[in-house]
């Protein structure tokens, strides 16, 4: 018991719980979508919009602030604060009395939201124990955030707006991530600096020599910012259109469209565990590929699956266990770059993502909904993960207890001189 209750663990929770919290809040408009595009009479591109501003605001505070974090040495400083104002935005939206004051906090929101994952990654890769580190970030990522952001936050959401309206539902969001504000500050030690982050990838192989961008110069951090840019398209148009679809083509009421997608977070959840800890010991690239591959079957199961909302579900339910892949492009890229760049390589992941995932596709899917139906975001997204799951198979492994198949001495081949 003592063992369990000892400081990476605790840390691990707290960070959890802080990313749930941010996804909670983060996703809480896709959940309201039902009331909200009907009480503001939006359309696809309107909502479309309001999923993406955020991520407008998201992708260069992500860059800098991560950064400075970094440089300065406060990370949990900068995770304190980001989290107090991000959570005092997100119950600000309960005030919006038009579509345009509920646009510009949404993007207001995304600065405080930036730099929260990415320095929080980048501590528990620098804490955590080296047998565990899959396996910490995935908790961390995935875990934590798939039940609570994704399971709970769809559930709980439409029961309360069901009850007292979604206006009161997303004043509440806010509360959570004060109190856990509050916890980082007292209870988060200053992290570790110069800690070594050992990879199967030989030292000239990593990126992180120069300026940020040189973490590019690593095939596997190149391919990372790839991946994770258009993978999040398929986690950001999912998201935003199919509990609206569920509700306005397949006929469910909001309470089953909560249920369903909410068995979709724990799905993330559970598979997120089982994959970053098989990564740790069978090696990562196949695990990532795999389960990108098996993410086509999420878009295509809301479009073909007939019968109850309990035989979709667990189709659903089995098909998003492949965004249990996620975790590990962090922990790819985490393991691909110098210590120093670690929050730095995942805020650029991040950027990636939020500027082709949550900026442009989410609007663009909108757009083709209008244009050539309400299934065109999920052929989108069927696409995508098919595309993730080839250029995975292209990534180098990083794991040590499955080192790279090349010839020994290729890891032991020195940096090629000037």
């Amino acid at each position: 018991m003592k063992r369990l209750w000892n400081y990476e663990n605790g840390l691990l929770l707290m960070l959890s719980m802080t990313n749930a919290v941010v996804l909670f809040d983060r996703f809480s408009i896709n959940y309201l979508a039902p009331y909200i595009v009907e009480e503001f009479d939006l359309t696809h591109a309107q909502f479309g919009m309001l999923s993406s501003v955020v991520s407008l605001a998201i992708a260069p505070s992500g860059l800098i602030l991560a950064r400075l974090a970094e440089k300065s040495g406060q990370r949990k400083w900068m995770l304190v604060i980001c989290l107090i104002v991000f959570s005092l935005l997100s119950g600000a939206a309960a005030f919006a009395s038009s579509f345009l004051f509920l646009l510009v906090v949404r993007f207001m929101l995304g600065v405080p939201d930036a730099p929260i994952p990415p320095v929080a990654q980048s501590v528990i890769a620098v804490e955590s124990s080296e047998h565990r580190r899959g396996l910490n970030m995935a908790i961390m990522q995935k875990f934590s955030s798939a039940i609570v952001g994704i399971g709970l936050g769809a559930i709980v959401f439409t029961q309360i707006a069901e009850a007292f309206g979604w206006r009161v539902a997303m004043l509440a969001s806010c509360l959570p991530g004060i109190a856990l504000a509050i916890c980082i500050a007292f209870f988060m030690r200053p992290v570790r600096e110069g800690v070594k982050i050992r990879s199967a990838l030989a030292d000239h192989e990593r990126g992180g020599t120069g300026g940020l961008f040189s973490v590019l110069k690593s095939r596997n951090a190149a391919l990372c910012v790839v991946i994770c840019g258009l993978y999040s398209a398929w986690i950001f148009v999912l998201s935003a259109f199919m509990p609206l679809y569920l509700v306005q083509e397949r006929g469910m009421d909001p309470g089953s469209m909560g249920m369903i997608v909410g068995a979709t977070g724990f799905a993330q959840a559970i598979a997120g565990i089982a994959i970053a800890a098989t990564s740790d010991r069978i090696g990562r690239k196949m695990c990532m590929a795999l389960m990108l591959f098996l993410s086509a079957a999420a878009p295509l199961s809301v479009m073909f699956v007939q019968g109850s909302p309990l035989v979709l579900g667990m189709c659903l339910f089995i098909a998003f266990m492949g965004a249990g892949a996620t975790p590990l492009i962090s922990v790819i890229a985490a393991e691909s770059v110098s210590e120093k760049f670690v929050a730095s390589v995942i805020a650029l992941n991040i950027a990636a993502g939020e500027i082709f995932g949550g900026i442009i596709a989410p609007t663009a899917a909108g757009h083709a909904a209008d244009i050539l139906g309400p299934t065109a975001p999920f052929w989108i997204c069927a696409s995508i993960a098919v595309i993730c799951g080839m250029l995975a198979l292209f990534l180098k492994e990083t794991s040590l207890r499955r080192p790279p198949v090349s010839a020994p001495a290729d890891l032991q081949a020195p940096a090629p001189t000037a």
